[in-house]
């Protein structure tokens, strides 16, 4: 159980932390996360600096909801009908901040290349994390929707994937990124 909260837990930590810049596009996706042994399945949906991730675990769904104007982050829990906030200052990009000047005192960032994913060109890039713990990554940002369309991270726990396919852009409904009526707050 402790790999299994481990995977999920990089998985979103990782899709949340190099989330693109300032979420200008709007689209919404199908999300797959993928290694040791679990698949995590989920949608995610972006509108200017809201960003929401509904992932299918193994004990319920989860959605993640960032708001980028407030720096919030809420956890919501469907089955409880409860939710969580917290600060999301590490999460993700301040407007105008890159990849390279996010993460320059973590890792050490560098463009390999440019390839396409799902129909979009992305710029590659391999990320070596300072701490050996963290591992390496490489991710492809698309150019258009200044967003990660895929990663893969390499851990000494074993290799996460994570991708986005069947991404759709156009209008994302406001009322997917407000906390439902009747959830109570919770903190540890």
């Amino acid at each position: 159980m402790r790999k299994r909260s481990l995977i999920l837990l990089v998985a979103v930590m990782l899709a949340f932390a190099l989330a693109g810049g300032a979420f200008a596009a709007q689209f919404q996706a199908d999300m797959t996360m993928d290694g040791m042994g679990q698949k995590v399945t989920g949608k995610v949906y972006v509108k200017g600096e809201l960003m929401r991730q509904e992932i299918n675990t193994p004990l319920g769904k989860s959605i993640t909801i960032i708001d980028g104007v407030k720096d919030t982050t809420y956890v919501l829990m469907p089955n409880e009908k409860m939710y969580m906030e917290m600060s999301n200052e590490q999460l993700v990009f301040a407007e105008s901040e890159t990849i390279e000047e996010k993460l320059g005192d973590e890792a050490d960032v560098r463009k390999v290349g440019t390839e396409t994913i799902e129909g979009y060109k992305c710029d590659k890039y391999e990320v070596k994390y300072k701490d050996t713990a963290m591992g390496e990554s490489a991710m492809w940002f698309s150019q258009k929707l200044n967003y990660p369309l895929k990663g893969i991270t390499k851990t000494s726990e074993g290799t996460m994937t994570f991708t986005y396919t069947n991404i759709k852009e156009g209008s994302v409904d406001a009322g997917l990124f407000v906390i439902p009526p009747g959830y109570k707050k919770f903190s540890y």
